[in-house]
């Protein structure tokens, strides 16, 4: 979403021009388990002269009926099958990967910045992994039209909670 506004920080005002600037909405829908796992990603820029954004996940949930991974393209949404996570075990600023059951989605993403937390009280527990980076690679419309994406920047997430 194109985004409007203003925030301000530290005595500084930010300016928001939905000529240049994005905003995502998170919203969660579902019912959470007392323990359970999610991957989120998702990022917006201009590609092409047009609004590009996605949002991908999975984790828990039934997702057979529908999933949240998603292209927009110059407001059209571009549904994708099974999205997959490929986080490197060796560390989260590692490159990742994301892949596509249907082959539409394929990017290579390289941190910049984990934003980690983790709280461990055993009965409750929040171990976050919010990583920022570059995505580059191809996004496949519902028409095969392929979107290039160089260096955009977006983020990714794996999330353990129980509680």
């Amino acid at each position: 979403m194109r985004a409007s506004g203003y925030m301000s920080y530290g005595g500084h005002r930010y300016t928001f021009n939905p000529a240049t600037d994005f905003g995502t909405l998170d919203w969660g829908r579902g019912v959470w388990t007392y323990d359970n796992t999610w991957n989120w990603g998702s990022g917006n820029c201009d590609v092409n002269g047009k609004a590009f954004g996605f949002n991908i996940g999975y984790g828990f949930g039934n997702t057979k009926a529908a999933t949240e991974n998603i292209i927009f393209y110059d407001g059209v949404a571009h549904k994708l099958d099974d999205i997959t996570f490929h986080i490197p075990e060796s560390s989260y600023m590692d490159p990742w990967k994301f892949t596509s059951s249907d082959g539409r989605f394929e990017m290579d993403f390289v941190p910049v910045l984990d934003r980690a937390a983790c709280l461990d009280y055993k009965v409750i527990v929040s171990d976050q992994h919010q990583v920022f980076g570059r995505l580059t690679g191809t996004a496949i419309l519902d028409n095969g039209e392929k979107i290039h994406v160089k260096d955009m920047m977006c983020f990714a997430e794996k999330v353990h909670n129980r509680y």
